[in-house]
């Protein structure tokens, strides 16, 4: 079973542009290697991001990213069952802010 959820964050004062970097890169590896893929947006301290793959694999994610000491404030926004991804050619691309937004409104 896939899913799809979508949730936002507030990153500490201390997250640097390259901490989110170095962020990104390392999310789209672990995420193609456990058939994750997504979307992440920033907008200075905001977060939103959509996660899609197996049940079993996002949920998991999610508990690791809600311990997450680099933020607070952790939202889940939605969770549904999808048939197929929508980012499948991203194991987590970054996007600004208004494009998540269009993106989350024609899912």
């Amino acid at each position: 079973m896939l899913i799809r959820l979508a949730y936002t964050s507030t990153f500490k004062p201390h997250i640097t542009e390259a901490d989110i970097g170095e962020l990104t890169e390392k999310a789209a590896d672990f995420n193609k290697r456990n058939h994750i893929t997504g979307i992440l947006a920033v907008e200075g301290e905001r977060v939103c991001q959509i996660l899609e793959g197996p049940k079993e694999a996002v949920e998991k994610l999610f508990e690791s990213i809600q311990r997450d000491q680099r933020h607070f404030g952790v939202v889940e926004l939605d969770v549904a069952p999808i048939d197929k991804p929508r980012f499948e050619a991203w194991g987590m691309v970054r996007r600004p802010m208004v494009d998540i937004v269009t993106l989350a409104f024609s899912l």
